[in-house]
């Protein structure tokens, strides 16, 4: 008890710091930096604006111009800070703000002071001046209020926070002319953001707002950074927490857990496709422990990669909230007489190891619509039709990969009736258009919970939250693990000089083979770069004293290496073999997952790596094991020549090989290593060895 009041006093403690954090302003008269230390005893301007990459100045470049002398300050000044300022100054205020200047961005812990600050700042300042760059430019045919509507300003999610928080807000132009203000463009505003305009003019208090609408408002909004998708938020939600950049996307998760902690509004768990039903429910009560966790239905491979981001109960960004304008959370007494039941529960969201814990109103539930029996979970917000919003969920086997929770969320549906998605093509960089039958929540009618409601019992429910960090880890590494196993034409692959040094100092040879095409000539140097080609691999011959190992690399001629461009890589043999890929080649049941397509590989930080195992003829058997990675090639690591190769092929891929013996080879002199073409660090030598040399010879 006494620790759980200890933790409420440092959070209120944190809110109390933040929320009095000093501001650094701009005198708008002698351009110099002036701090105050409760930003509500000042009066101030504040500047909104879309940042132009390479055209801002930063604090510490403006402390170098007040360094200078004051003549030279108007001149050095950017037109943005300068313009900012004497428009500032002429509507009579002495200090002014914005953010390219006056936060100090190479200090982590005053920009996170600063992100967690920024909603006060701009709700306590006098006036904001959002600076539209791209309306009223003389080259633009369209009319100005055609070019309000398109500006970028609308687009971006800091400029979200940045339009509700201050109490008037002035348009500028690019010639920074007055178009109006917030008040007077309010009908144009909620047009084109969303918001409803009792928000925007502060008639309406941003807390009656649900959880899922204020989200909406971002979900078309984008950021540079994918920390900020999180951080832009903090303020509209009236949550503080540390802004960590390098998390990625995982900031959106620990936003919704302090959402979950401030706010108890259950729409937040509401996004994501909405089962479209054409048959009944037929409603249960939801059995035992041992009866709730149901096989899971593998899904196909287009269904399962939508569904993998959505079977988590907090979303993965605010753009899965773009159909959730119209949800409002009701209050549990409201929730309990629609289930008609005669007590109201106060659930409490808890997140723990094994997922999101709360006690939710449950009944188990099966129709024609979906392909396997699940439960409904039914949450304290309604549709803009009135009707109740469950979520649906699906038990896990004890065996299932992620069975630490109970249930994830979202089930497949009929493929009839199945939600269109747009998703990029991540080969193609290109949006593709997809159907997927995946949905997360179900909307319901007064009749179907008459129906519901002699079976619906209140349950601990433990679902995912949100994806472990070796999934996310995963999730972020996907593009890069498709680079690394296909391709839709030429791929250009190099050994990685490193390893081919190591080869060579222990007595390798690498000879590389190849017939192609006469318009492709391959070199005859393993440090060179090779094109692969469909029906032409490569072969390298590693070769010493005891034999010989002949690899195949190339694109597999199975059905799903001419149909997707899947690489795919094996040992061939003892000497070179003529032009065949791969054994078993020509086979029809050729899997995705075989053990010579690189899919098998073992992935981690965009690497594919693999272990092969060659016995070669000689009298006692001599083993070999070759470790085989795959990674992504840059402009750095590649040759002068191979960098002004044909642009059109595909991104360059590097290979390392490493050679493991299963007899001990330690020597009193081994020799330093020679690096191909005699580059070295020291005299052409090098007698640094990596570690992987202690470990030459043994059989682990």
């Amino acid at each position: 008890m006494l620790f759980s009041l200890f933790l409420i006093f440092i959070r209120y403690q944190v809110v109390a710091i933040f929320s009095c954090l000093p501001m650094r302003l701009l005198d708008t008269e002698t351009k110099r930096f002036h701090q105050v230390e409760n930003p509500r005893n000042v009066s101030y301007a504040i500047l909104s604006h879309v940042w132009s990459p390479g055209k801002e100045q930063s604090y510490e470049q403006c402390l170098k111009i007040q360094a200078g002398s004051s003549e030279d300050q108007e001149v050095q000044l950017s037109p943005k800070v300068r313009m900012f300022c004497d428009t500032a100054r002429q509507d009579g205020y002495r200090y002014a703000w914005l953010d390219t200047a006056c936060i100090d961005q190479t200090s982590s812990a005053e920009l996170s002071e600063a992100i967690n600050s920024m909603y006060d700042w701009y709700r306590y300042a006098d006036v904001c001046y959002a600076y539209l760059a791209d309306v009223g430019l003389p080259n633009n045919p369209d009319p100005l209020s055609e070019q309000f509507r398109k500006s970028a300003w609308f687009m971006r999610g800091w400029t979200l926070q940045e339009l509700i928080a201050p109490n008037f807000v002035v348009f500028l132009s690019a010639d920074w002319q007055v178009i109006g203000t917030k008040h007077t463009l309010a009908a144009v505003i909620e047009a084109v953001t969303h918001i409803d305009t009792p928000i925007l003019v502060h008639q309406q208090s941003l807390d009656t707002v649900s959880v899922a609408k204020r989200m909406s408002w971002a979900s078309r909004r984008k950021t540079t950074k994918v920390e900020d998708e999180a951080y832009c938020l903090m303020g509209i939600f009236g949550v503080h927490m540390p802004a960590i950049y390098g998390e990625g996307s995982y900031a959106f998760f620990r936003l919704q857990e302090e959402i979950c902690k401030n706010i108890p509004d259950q729409s937040i768990f509401a996004w994501g496709g909405v089962l479209n039903r054409y048959a009944p429910f037929h409603f249960s009560a939801v059995p035992g422990p041992s009866g709730r966790r149901l096989p899971v239905r593998r899904n196909t491979a287009a269904a399962e990669a939508v569904g993998t981001r959505r079977r988590y109960i907090f979303a993965p960004s605010p753009e899965s909230f773009k159909d959730s304008f119209d949800y409002r959370a009701i209050s549990p007494g409201e929730l309990a007489k629609r289930l008609m039941k005669t007590e109201a529960s106060y659930p409490i969201f808890t997140t723990t190891p094994y997922g999101l814990h709360a006690r939710l109103p449950l009944v188990s539930a099966s129709s024609g619509s979906v392909d396997m029996p699940l439960f409904l979970a039914f949450l304290s917000c309604v549709d803009g039709d009135d009707r109740l919003i469950a979520l649906l969920l699906r038990g896990l086997s004890p065996n299932d990969e992620v069975s630490r929770a109970e249930y994830v969320v979202g089930d497949v549906g009929s493929v009839e009736h199945a939600e269109v998605i747009q998703m990029v093509d991540l080969r193609s960089q290109s949006v593709v258009t997809l159907l997927s039958s995946y949905f997360r929540i179900a909307k319901l009618s007064p009749n179907d919970l008459s129906k519901a409601s002699q079976h619906i019992s209140t349950t601990d429910v433990h679902t995912l939250a949100r994806p472990s960090r070796a999934i996310y880890n995963a999730d972020r590494d996907r593009e890069i693990r498709h680079t690394l196993y296909r391709s839709r034409g030429p791929l250009r692959l190099r050994l990685t000089p490193w390893s081919l040094s190591m080869l060579l100092a222990r007595g390798y040879c690498v000879k590389p083979a190849q017939r192609v095409p006469k318009a492709y000539v391959q070199p005859v140097d393993a440090s060179e770069t090779f094109t692969l080609l469909p029906g032409y691999p490569l072969q390298l011959t590693i070769s010493d004293s005891q034999g010989s190992i002949v690899l195949s690399i190339g694109f597999c001629s199975c059905q799903h290496g001419q149909e997707s461009g899947l690489l795919s890589v094996a040992i061939v043999g003892q000497r070179e073999v003529p032009c065949q890929p791969i054994e078993r080649v020509a086979s029809v049941v050729h899997e995705r997952n075989d053990p010579d397509h690189v899919t098998s590989w073992t992935h981690h930080a965009g690497c594919a790596a693999k272990e092969f195992v060659a016995i070669l003829p000689t009298p006692d058997y001599s083993e070999r094991r070759l470790q085989l990675s795959l990674t992504r090639g840059f402009a750095s690591t590649i040759s002068t020549s191979a960098s002004q190769a044909d642009p059109g092929c595909s991104p360059y891929l590097m290979l390392s090989i490493e050679v493991r013996e299963a007899r001990p080879v330690f020597t009193e002199n081994a020799p330093p290593v020679k690096r191909p073409g005699g580059n070295s660090r020291t005299s052409g030598t090098d007698t640094t060895w990596p570690l992987s040399w202690l470990f030459r010879g043994l059989n682990i």
